[in-house]
């Protein structure tokens, strides 16, 4: 997973906060597999305002991806 990608979604998730994927594009979100993150049960998907996904590190996620 890109660097960047795994910081914000690490800190959105200190601040308890869910990060719209099309905000995350450019730090190719696209080549992640979000529905095998979530299925590894590292990741929440829910269903946004717009038409992107929103997403947020599970506490499991958390903790293996901040070592």
């Amino acid at each position: 997973m890109n660097e960047s990608l795994l910081q914000i979604l690490l800190k959105a998730k200190e601040l308890n906060k869910w990060v719209s994927t099309e905000h995350l594009i450019k730090y190719k979100i696209r080549e992640v597999s979000l529905m095998e993150l979530e299925d590894e049960g590292l990741i929440l998907v829910a269903k946004g305002p717009g038409c992107s996904p929103l997403v947020k590190l599970t506490l499991k996620g958390y903790h293996y991806f901040s070592k």
